[in-house]
């Protein structure tokens, strides 16, 4: 698709969010803004400069999805609509691939030009059709990025009726970290060829009282950048620790596993923080691992490189989730001192049913295991996927099958007795053995 003027992007994008036989989705506006194009308007002239965004807006159509549309809505910036996204995160993925994309300079007129550029995000409410407003949530976005000195920045769309909900429930979220009322489960990580459970992930849950239960990722994106993003990071990384020490005393021989966020791995004082609740609840560090979201692992940031290397010089595990689903630079990816990849559900469940899920998953675990890395699939709710998993030589299983999210008392119960596996899978584990 070409790239679209200012009026024929607007009727394009209000053309698919508003198809009848559209399934209300995942969808984002992106806001390409790029800076010190007005200081080289004075230097190469206004067709140069309006050359080069031109040409990065090609570039940007080369590293988006087919379907995915682009259009030129000003002297210095570029909208882009992603139509078909599996998740809200996909978005922020796009974004970096897009920065990947115009890192490299640009030849014009005989100068090497870099292109420096701001992305604002709009992640699209599922309840409203309106391209006018998802614009103007990505403009804030992208204002949101100027002021936080953020090269990306993303929103979600709010309904008009929803816009204080976020203002109440960053309060209300205060107040429950004092009170106790959030909480974690714990769901094992069940290890195929010792048949036994080695970890368990950490899981943060939040049941409002007038709102009833909080998905975790909204929360997440509620509390980051705002001073509440490291108290929440340092309530959940105690308590994790703290009840991991808990259910090992109870006979549990596994260790936990805690997600941090790209936002996390800014902060200067988090690698000493690590130290410090690992030395208060004396948990050994080579039991806990470090779940970093795609966006997280993906990140051109030294500065989180550095955190991570320095992760691994304590001795902590690092795990990179939902692999498969997303924007992932080969490149990076072997930068980044992994010790696990976790196979997204989304192969996992379809596997069975599809060839090509199960060559996809398959060429994961080869390719995990070519790179020295274990690798986890997520979203086994049946024997018969646990048993191609095990044929596959996958290495750890994480779902319902072996376990739901589960409250420290049940996670200690189920210590006690040893077993929450289905009979089958535990003969298959042995027998195999």
């Amino acid at each position: 698709m070409p790239i679209l003027s200012y009026l024929d992007f607007l009727q394009a994008a209000n053309h698919i969010l508003l198809e009848p036989q559209r399934v209300p989705g995942h969808s984002a506006m992106l806001l390409v803004e790029f800076e010190r194009l007005p200081e080289l308007d004075g230097v190469l002239g206004y067709r140069v400069v309006d050359d080069l965004v031109s040409q990065a807006a090609r570039t940007i159509r080369q590293a988006l999805n087919p379907a995915d549309i682009i259009g030129a809505i000003g002297r210095h910036q570029i909208a882009c609509l992603l139509a078909n996204l599996l998740t809200d995160e996909h978005a922020r993925l796009a974004a970096y691939k897009i920065q990947r994309t115009l890192a490299q300079p640009v030849s014009m007129n005989g100068h090497r030009i870099n292109l420096f550029c701001r992305i604002g995000i709009a992640v699209r409410n599922p309840c409203n059709h309106c391209t006018d407003q998802l614009m103007r949530t990505a403009n804030l976005a992208l204002h949101g990025a100027r002021a936080e000195h953020e090269s990306i920045k993303l929103l979600i769309e709010q309904s008009k009726d929803s816009q204080p909900v976020g203002i109440d429930l960053l309060s209300d979220l205060e107040e429950a970290i004092e009170t106790g009322e959030i909480f974690m489960v714990y769901q094992p990580k069940f290890d195929i060829a010792s048949g036994r459970i080695t970890s368990t992930e950490s899981l943060l849950r939040w049941t409002h009282p007038q709102q009833g239960a909080i998905r975790p990722d909204k929360l997440i994106q509620l509390v980051e950048s705002t001073p509440l993003m490291t108290k929440l990071t340092l309530w959940i990384m105690n308590t994790a620790l703290r009840q991991c020490a808990e259910y090992r005393r109870a006979g549990l021989d596994a260790g936990v596993s805690i997600n941090f966020s790209a936002e996390d791995l800014r902060d200067p004082e988090l690698t000493e923080l690590v130290m410090q609740s690992l030395a208060l609840w004396q948990i050994p560090a080579e039991v806990v691992t470090i779940e970093l979201t795609e966006t997280a692992v993906m990140e051109n940031d030294a500065h989180a490189l550095q955190v991570l290397e320095r992760f691994k010089e304590i001795g902590l595990k690092l795990s990179m989730d939902d692999f498969g689903t997303g924007y992932s630079s080969m490149a990076r990816l072997l930068q980044v001192p992994l010790d696990e990849i976790k196979i997204d559900m989304l192969f996992v469940k379809n596997m069975l049913n599809s060839r090509m899920h199960e060559r996809i998953v398959d060429t994961m675990i080869n390719l995990g295991h070519q790179l020295g890395l274990r690798v986890v699939a997520e979203g086994v709710e049946d024997e018969a996927t646990f048993a191609r998993l095990q044929e596959l030589g996958c290495d750890t299983v994480q779902s319902y099958l072996i376990g739901r999210g589960m409250l420290l008392p049940e996670l200690i119960q189920l210590a006690r007795n040893q077993t929450a596996l289905p009979t089958t899978i535990e003969k298959r584990v042995s027998s195999s053995g």
